[in-house]
């Protein structure tokens, strides 16, 4: 996963250098402060929220892993340890299931009336088959993954969005799939506009950034509009959503980092040609 650090260190450069540019290139134009103030409001929302879901994603996958290790050590008796409530396994809204990869439920803490049940044809409220998905999910090559779906929490009916990490586990030569979901708290109705804004205006720096550097022939506006296009790429790639991996989030981020510092180095140097 790419560390949450490494977003917000980026973000904050980002927010720096549109400073430096502002002062530099529209020092009295009110209209840039607006936009860089809202453009600072969204990085700060949107990354807040992208925190709190990365730490709840650690935590729940955490959880499952550490559930599947028990199982591996204790085998089935750990089985009614997940139903003792206030438990590390089963406290509030989180808990861990077990089901047989027949979909046939095995724990399950909230109703333990339900267990027994076959679940392979269960269905969210879009229909979406998240039974057969839990099941493909352990069954694959890789043997984890996630599963997000619309689900109502705990004593409501409108469904939310919950996002379930399953990881299978052999026991006496059974398969099963071992699993715990978290909801997503942030309203989509909230977070979709602002990814939208977001995109507009890094898209308007990155432009800004090209026209400089074409007419202006301010080369450091390359610079700009590189670190804010990745910005764009990235920002599209969470709102449609694209699954990209670590092995190129790491190398994206990477040149965004250097082509920020590059833009920064030649501004400073425009502005202080004697020291260059």
């Amino acid at each position: 996963m790419l560390p949450a650090y490494l977003a917000m260190i980026n973000h904050i450069r980002q927010v720096c250098l549109n400073g430096a540019l502002g002062i530099y290139v529209n020092r009295d134009r009110l209209v840039f402060a607006v936009l860089l103030l809202i453009l600072t409001s969204v990085v700060i929302v949107s990354y807040a929220s992208h925190l709190d879901q990365e730490h709840m994603q650690e935590t729940t996958k955490r959880l499952v892993t550490n559930a599947v290790s028990f199982i591996e050590q204790e085998g089935k008796t750990a089985f009614p340890e997940f139903r003792k409530e206030g438990s590390e396994w089963f406290h509030g809204d989180s808990y861990v299931f077990v089901w047989r990869t027949d979909g046939l439920r095995v724990v399950y803490p909230p109703d333990p009336s339900g267990e027994g049940q076959n679940m392979s044809s269960l269905v969210d409220a879009n229909g979406k088959p998240i039974g057969k998905l839990f099941i493909d999910t352990a069954l694959s090559a890789e043997g984890e993954g996630w599963v997000d779906y619309s689900w109502p929490k705990p004593h409501e009916t409108e469904p939310s969005i919950k996002r379930t990490f399953i990881k299978s586990v052999i026991v006496e030569k059974e398969t099963f799939l071992v699993g715990s979901g978290y909801y997503i708290e942030v309203a989509q109705s909230v977070v979709k506009p602002l990814q939208y804004v977001a995109i507009a205006l890094e898209s308007a720096v990155a432009l800004m950034g090209l026209l400089l550097a074409i007419r202006k022939k301010r080369f450091f506006g390359y610079g700009i509009f590189l670190t804010f296009a990745i910005y764009v790429f990235y920002d599209l790639a969470r709102l449609i959503p694209l699954n990209l991996s670590d092995t190129a989030l790491y190398p994206i981020f990477f040149i965004a980092t250097l082509s920020i510092f590059w833009a920064i180095i030649l501004l400073y140097r425009e502005k202080n040609p004697k020291s260059g």
